[in-house]
């Protein structure tokens, strides 16, 4: 029997790769999913970028997968 192939993936400049790509994505305003709204202006961004900076709106995604939040 032969033994199993083992395969090693790896992505030069991956960090940077996200990290170009996540700013891509919010200057173009690219696949936002989520809008804020407070005093009858709104802004579109992404769920994941908010989640990533903050534990409010992260615990606030875990719970509500729709999210309708007016701040004032």
């Amino acid at each position: 029997m032969a033994a199993p192939q083992q395969f090693s993936l790896r992505w030069n400049n991956y960090s940077q790769h996200i990290v170009t790509a996540l700013d891509d994505l919010r200057v173009d305003d690219e696949l936002t999913d989520v809008t804020l709204s407070c005093d009858g202006q709104s802004l579109k961004a992404h769920k994941i970028l908010l989640a990533a900076c903050s534990s409010f709106f992260r615990d606030t995604f875990k719970v509500n997968s729709i999210l309708i939040y007016n701040f004032t």
